[in-house]
């Protein structure tokens, strides 16, 4: 094989970095199988799907990209609906970096987030959920 051919083909392995989108939809998937209750683990999602648990961690670091037909797979397997993944996806959005994690994925990422988040939304009232939201918010002005 000419040099010439090859460094073409490594042309085009190397040109394909992870998009802010692969990344976003990667986040989506990661936020939302950590909120399944029970958690559901990468492995399950990967044989629920029939794909390697390897292949679950490079969608959900926007390494790989999720095709059109796998995404259906995981909404049924995560019971979300396909609309999910594309969810506050600002409109006309390229594989750039203009997109931006949503709080909510951030939160679901974050570590405790999910606890927080199941216990916030078990909280019976609309106040008990104002004096949290109060306490954060406190909390995080204070460090």
């Amino acid at each position: 094989m000419s040099d010439n051919k090859k460094a073409r083909r490594v042309v085009k392995r190397t040109s394909r970095a992870p998009g802010s989108l692969d990344m976003h939809f990667g986040e989506k998937l990661r936020a939302r199988r950590l909120m399944m209750v029970p958690n559901i683990s990468q492995e399950e999602l990967g044989n629920a799907i029939g794909i390697s648990f390897q292949q679950v961690q490079k969608y959900e670091n926007g390494v790989n990209r999720i095709s059109a037909a796998k995404m259906v797979q995981i909404a049924a397997v995560l019971k979300v609906d396909v609309q999910y993944f594309f969810d506050e996806l600002p409109t006309g959005a390229k594989n750039t970096k203009e997109v931006r994690t949503p709080a909510l994925v951030e939160m679901s990422l974050a570590a405790h987030g999910p606890r927080l988040i199941n216990a916030f939304l078990n909280l019976k009232t609309d106040k008990l959920r104002a004096a949290i939201a109060d306490l954060v918010t406190a909390l995080a002005r204070a460090g």
